[in-house]
């Protein structure tokens, strides 16, 4: 997805980020333990201004040095709408390949990260809070705009998956994955034995998981349940 045309789905996203947390504010995020909507908003908020002083400064910043989010629930809609209001226009009028300082592993210091990493995180956590009214008895969550999940895919096989996957403590996995999106043109494969690169590729795979965008990312994530998914598994019968 073009970078520029990740700027109306994540202000749609925050918007009703917001607009769900509002309904209450001390409602239980799940996939937030030990956050309710409120603090899920001075999450996002703070997000957002520190996302605009990186791109504003083009140094890393510390986000213990930002100003704190309002206590007081009746302040924070005002305080979240500034802080995205500036943090889109600051992100969106900034020259896309211009450097700055990232946390990409892969050495990605480039203004057009910073706007695929804020779309991702304002579209999942809106489908945290929009998750959370569901639990209540309000309307199931939106799915995931499939661009945006699309690029959330991206990152996480290129950017987080191979730091996972070099941790020590994780054990069980292996072989080789594929990710298929049923609703849109991706596919990604991955060798999880090996540390070589995640490519965006067609290949048969030891297991292959199909899904649209959404419910991927969503399962990446540990956010949506594998049942919504179909995955396949390759059997080996070795000779005796």
């Amino acid at each position: 997805m073009h970078p520029v045309a990740l700027r109306d789905p994540t202000a749609d996203d925050a918007k009703a980020l917001l607009a769900g947390a509002q309904t209450s504010w001390t409602r239980r995020v799940p996939h937030c333990p030990g956050w309710d909507t409120a603090e899920l908003v001075r999450h996002t908020g703070g997000i957002l201004a520190w996302m605009a002083a990186i791109v504003t400064t083009r140094e890393r910043v510390a986000r213990r040095t930002l100003d704190p989010a309002p206590e007081d629930p009746f302040d924070l809609p005002s305080w979240y709408t500034s802080h995205l209001d500036q943090t889109l226009a600051i992100l969106y009028d900034a020259d896309p390949g211009s450097k700055t300082w990232t946390f990409s592993t892969r050495g990605d210091l480039h203004v057009a990260w910073w706007r695929r990493r804020l779309a991702v995180e304002v579209a999942v956590h809106r489908w945290d809070v929009q998750h959370a009214v569901a639990l209540d008895g309000g309307p199931a969550p939106t799915p995931l705009d499939g661009d945006i999940a699309a690029a959330g895919i991206e990152e996480f096989v290129t950017e987080f998956l191979p730091g996972l996957l070099a941790q020590g403590s994780i054990e069980g996995l292996g072989g080789t994955l594929s990710l298929h999106a049923t609703d849109g043109p991706l596919e990604w494969r991955t060798d999880l034995d090996a540390d070589t690169e995640t490519i965006p590729r067609h290949a048969e795979a030891d297991t292959t998981v199909r899904g649209t965008r959404s419910d991927l990312l969503l399962w990446l994530t540990n956010r949506g349940g594998p049942d919504v998914l179909d995955v396949s598994v390759i059997t080996v019968l070795l000779e005796p």
